[in-house]
């Protein structure tokens, strides 16, 4: 996907307005690697999750509407999984003709490859419109179950859970940020709130900050602040369970002048706190730290 940044005349020679423009046709291939460890611990034993993640798609610009929107067609083109727990190891490659996932808790992970959303946002980079998930759904569950009508049953719900327009957002969110409506220049500072919902809702609060701006791109810092909706309830195998999370997280955002578009992001993320589970009319308290790094880059 080729993008351009517009100046408006009158901005001194470092001030920069940066806003999206698309043309039909354009495409851009991204990689987005998710590297994570959760801690809980249970029974006074520390249970460690190590998970390693690989997204690749592509973001095909369909059409430019009336309103300036860019209507795009986002593509999974590559899924791979490692995830390490309790002394097992499961792991599959989309990319890997003899990575067949043996797991079933790998099969949704498979059958995304091939599937599209459509994804439309503004020419200052906010995701205005999410579709085609439910028919991205349908076609998962076509793939995986087959005419099985129970097993279709159970993998909607699940499929549901994890594949949402929220978590659509939430998904490529690193191809994309919230450019400020103002120009900007090396200092200059903005703040993006978003809710960032999985099976609990997490308040995020961005402060972007410029860094540098040279012909080759434009450098931003973020940190931000993290924290569950107080009172946030969540359904887990029959259990009512409340998530009270708070963090931090820091990193880069590298954006291409000549085009506009986010050629590389890193941003580091430490969350602790507690879930606390109703079992039975007993409560159940469980400590848990999040540590993740997330890389979002563009690639041939």
């Amino acid at each position: 996907m080729s993008f351009m940044l517009v100046s408006t005349m009158g901005f001194s020679a470092n001030d920069v307005d940066l806003k999206f423009n698309l043309k039909k046709g354009d495409v851009t291939k991204y990689r987005a690697t998710i590297e994570q460890t959760t801690t809980q611990q249970m029974g006074g034993m520390d249970q460690t999750v190590n998970q390693n993640q690989i997204f690749e798609y592509t973001i095909d610009v369909k059409d430019v509407n009336a309103s300036r929107n860019f209507v795009t067609q986002i593509t999974y083109t590559r899924v791979a999984i490692n995830m390490a727990a309790g002394g097992m190891n499961i792991a599959f490659d989309s990319a890997e003709e003899e990575s067949a996932p043996a797991n079933p808790q790998l099969m949704g992970f498979a059958a995304l490859v091939g599937q599209s959303v459509n994804v439309t946002f503004s020419p200052k980079g906010e995701i205005v419109e999410v579709s085609g998930v439910e028919a991205m759904i349908e076609s998962m569950i076509s793939e995986l179950a087959g005419d099985n009508e129970a097993m279709k049953g159970q993998m909607k719900q699940s499929l549901s859970q994890s594949f949402n327009d929220e978590q659509m957002k939430q998904m490529f969110g690193g191809s994309f940020i919230k450019y400020p409506e103002k120009a900007i220049k090396v200092g200059t500072k903005w703040t993006e709130n978003q809710a960032v919902v999985t099976q609990f809702t997490l308040n995020v609060i961005n402060n972007y900050v410029v860094k540098a701006i040279t012909a080759d791109k434009v450098d931003l810092e973020v940190t931000s602040t993290i924290a569950t909706e107080p009172g946030n309830k969540s359904n887990m195998q029959g259990m009512e369970v409340t998530f009270n999370l708070f963090g931090t997280q820091s990193g880069t955002i590298s954006i291409e002048p000549s085009t506009g578009k986010i050629i590389s992001s890193t941003v580091n993320q430490n969350i602790s706190g507690n879930l606390s589970a109703d079992m039975g009319g007993q409560n159940m308290d469980v400590p848990m730290t999040i540590a993740s790094k997330v890389i979002t880059e563009v690639i041939k």
